[in-house]
């Protein structure tokens, strides 16, 4: 997996580089985004979770008037927490604190449904699959809150394939290689829980089966040809 990450690294490099050399071509846009994110569980409710921040960048081809695939690099980060469990809830000092970051590489291959006129502005609707390979780094602290307790941290990091799926409107301010914005509801299957349950291989497991949630990209237009 370190491999695959150097070279997702490179090509992700390579793409940017040439998006800076074919401002002319008018066919590839960068872009920057940020979004929060809930976790997903398996179990009907009784859910506690703090929401998780990311942050993107990366590039968009236009290949067709209706398909538009884009390479990302997104970073996210926040806590995890177990589902509440009225059962298990007691007086005691001892205390858990869970943080975790993922990297992700991501391709995907959006389709546009609509589209601008060369020299009008409008809104559309676009529908992104996505695949995406993610570096998973997760942080266990536990203590008590007594004096002079002793505290233990434990970290695992993990590489995973993952797939998400998200509806987006996106408002372009002219045509469609003009600045644009995008706003974005989506689901990936990254699981936190899992790093998570290897370090406590002897506890219950907490079934977090993906994240969900509301991002932002902005779409930086290029200029027309002379």
């Amino acid at each position: 997996m370190p491999q695959l990450y150097r070279r997702l690294k490179k090509l992700f490099v390579l793409f940017i580089l040439i998006t800076a050399s074919n401002s002319n071509a008018q066919k590839i846009r960068p872009f920057v985004g940020a979004g929060a994110f809930m976790h997903l569980y398996s179990f009907e409710k009784d859910l506690q979770s703090s929401p998780a921040i990311s942050f993107s960048t990366g590039s968009e081809y236009r290949a067709t008037s209706f398909l538009s695939p884009e390479i990302e690099v997104n970073y996210m980060f926040g806590n995890f927490k177990d589902r509440i469990d009225s059962n298990k809830i007691t007086n005691s000092t001892n205390t858990s604190d869970r943080s975790f970051s993922t990297v992700n590489f991501s391709f995907t291959p959006k389709i546009l449904l609509g589209g601008c006129e060369q020299s009008s502005s409008c809104i559309y609707l676009q529908i992104l699959p996505k695949y995406m390979v993610s570096l998973i780094d997760v942080t266990e602290t536990k203590g008590n809150n007594t004096l002079g307790s002793s505290i233990t941290e434990r970290t695992l990091s993990v590489w995973k394939q993952n797939f998400g799926l998200g509806i987006g409107l996106v408002v372009n301010f002219d045509s469609w290689y003009s600045n644009s914005l995008a706003i974005n509801l989506c689901y990936n299957t990254i699981n936190v829980s899992e790093p998570f349950n290897q370090l406590n291989p002897d506890t219950g497991k907490t079934d977090n089966v993906g994240v969900y949630g509301l991002e932002f990209k902005y779409y930086f237009g290029l200029k027309r040809s002379k």
